[in-house]
Formats: C-alpha cells, sequence, structure tokens
C-alpha cells in the first residue's frame, strides 16, 4: 500500500472511530482508537514529507476545537446520551413555589428532642421538621416560631 493510501485509510478509520464513539457507549476505548489512527496518519504523512506532515499536524490541532464542540452539541441527544445526562427540570405540581406550612408566631408542640433539628407538631398543619433557635429542647415543651428560613421555621421554647 503506497504512503498516500495509508495516510488517507488511518485519517478516514480515525474520523469514523471518534464518531462511533460519539454515537455507541464504548466507555472511551474507540475514541482512543480513533486518536491514534489520527495520529498514526499524522505520522505517515511526515514519512511523506516534512512539511505535509506538518501541515496534518496543524489542520489536526486546528479542527480539535470544532470536533470537540460538535461532540458536546450531539452526544447529550444520542441514546447514550441520553441515559447519562439529566433531563430538563420539569415545574412542581405546586406551580413551583410553595408557601410556607407554618407562620411567624405559630406556636406547636416538640415531638422529637431538637439538638437543634428535630421534629415539632403544630395545629392544622401536622409534624415538621424544625431547628431551635437555642440549645437543646426537650420533648413535649411548647414552642413557638420565630422564623421560618426554606419553608423549615426556626423554634424558640416558650
Amino acid at each position: 500500500m503506497s504512503p498516500p493510501a495509508l495516510a488517507t485509510l488511518l485519517f478516514a478509520a480515525g474520523v469514523i472511530l471518534l464518531v462511533a464513539e460519539v454515537l455507541l457507549p464504548a466507555h472511551g476505548v474507540l475514541g482512543v482508537l480513533g486518536a491514534i489512527g489520527l495520529l498514526a496518519g499524522v505520522g505517515v504523512c511526515f514519512s511523506i514529507n516534512q512539511f505535509l506532515g506538518l501541515g496534518a499536524a496543524v489542520a489536526l490541532v486546528a479542527l480539535m476545537p470544532f470536533a470537540t464542540a460538535l461532540w458536546v452539541k450531539v452526544w447529550p441527544h444520542t441514546p447514550a446520551g441520553k441515559r447519562l445526562i439529566l433531563g430538563p427540570v420539569e415545574p412542581s405540581a405546586a406551580g413551583g413555589i410553595t408557601t410556607p406550612a407554618v407562620h411567624v408566631g405559630q406556636v406547636g408542640v416538640v415531638v422529637s428532642e431538637l439538638r437543634p433539628g428535630g421534629v415539632c407538631e403544630f395545629d392544622s398543619i401536622g409534624r415538621l421538621e424544625a431547628i431551635s433557635e437555642h440549645g437543646i429542647i426537650d420533648p413535649g415543651r411548647s414552642v413557638k416560631v420565630v422564623a421560618v428560613n426554606n419553608n423549615r421555621p426556626t423554634v424558640r421554647a416558650v
């Protein structure tokens, strides 16, 4: 096989293997083989002529960012990419933003010891995770909501 035909064959095999890596779940094996094929093609171009080899190496380096950008754009839409990348976030059934279940000033009872996190029971709402404002609060004590952060009440012993 003549060196120009071998270089062409190696470049074509490298590109085909890189495209196969994008489309098939090969865990990088095909990509490494494709990169080796491209580098071998550059080596064969150097054996033909040093200027041809330099031109092939520069072209390979210049095209690499475009190939990477294309891979990032195409790969999430392949079957393997769809299995590995999370889909878009769907809005919740409640419409996204939820209003706090408790309000500042509401009174409840500690169910499990707050050290500082635990469970409190509030009238008409039920049990919620709560945080004590200062120290440990024993079960059975009455507490008052002094703040609500991220829908979690901060309580103080009454």
